[in-house]
């Protein structure tokens, strides 16, 4: 099983997940280009969906792993995605949290980072610890949950020069609209987990997954924002158990 970082962050994403999946299976947390700690070594890395697709197909071949359960949370719910649409016979099962890859418009803040100047301004302006407690708490329900210390880990990858780079260069460049008209044909069993309060990617999203997908589990989190593995981990963890088990 390879939990993806969820998109701006890094593995501190799946931080409640790992030890519970592990009781039963071999689990990966993976980093992906211009996400969390993992360093590029390409300076010409394209930072689009092809390349974001061929860097987890690189680190299942660095593993040694021929065929996993994916999991991702917002982009690398859609990364997972995109990569099972297009290695299907590598796929086991794919978990999207609050995914992306539905061809629609983000948020006002997502969409702003597109603009030349502008969006490179803005990245920076948001890597202040301060900033990033208000980002995770807007994202997040359970504010409780946004510790001292999740925003020190949630904080310090977001401060590195090629993830500022990577955030407003992949904003500009994923197209999700091969993704999403893909998604009639995508076979892999997929569990579509959402929470109800999810700011920036909102619930009626799921539902059009669902809808479009034809081999689906749906289920809405009440009490959840974006982020529902660390906004409600028990509740994650018992549907990621089931889904994985079955």
């Amino acid at each position: 099983m390879i939990l993806l970082s969820p998109g701006g962050t890094s593995v501190i994403g799946w931080k409640d997940q790992l030890d519970v999946l592990a009781r039963d299976h071999t689990v990966y947390v993976a980093d992906l280009p211009g996400q969390g700690y993992t360093r590029v070594k390409d300076p010409d890395f394209a930072y689009d969906l092809d390349s974001m697709v061929a860097a987890v197909g690189a680190f299942m071949d660095s593993v040694g792993v021929r065929r996993a359960a994916l999991a991702g949370n917002s982009w690398s719910g859609g990364w997972a995605l995109a990569f099972a649409q297009r290695h299907p016979e590598r796929v086991t099962k794919l978990a999207l949290l609050d995914a992306t890859g539905l061809d629609l418009r983000g948020t006002l803040m997502w969409e702003s980072l597109k603009i030349p100047v502008v969006g490179e301004l803005a990245v920076k302006l948001s890597t202040g610890k301060s900033t990033v407690r208000g980002l995770a708490e807007g994202m997040m329900v359970n504010k409780g949950r946004v510790t001292d210390q999740l925003v020190d880990e949630w904080w310090a990858p977001m401060t590195f020069h090629d993830n500022i780079r990577a955030t407003y260069l992949l904003e500009r460049r994923l197209d999700w609209a091969p993704t999403e008209r893909a998604l009639p044909a995508t076979r892999t069993p997929a569990l579509v987990l959402w929470g109800r309060q999810d700011t920036v990617q909102p619930v009626e999203r799921a539902h059009r997954f669902a809808d479009l997908l034809p081999n689906d589990q749906l289920v809405i989190l009440d009490g959840c924002g974006h982020a529902p593995q660390l906004d409600c981990p028990d509740p994650v963890n018992r549907h990621l158990q089931t889904f994985f088990a079955g």
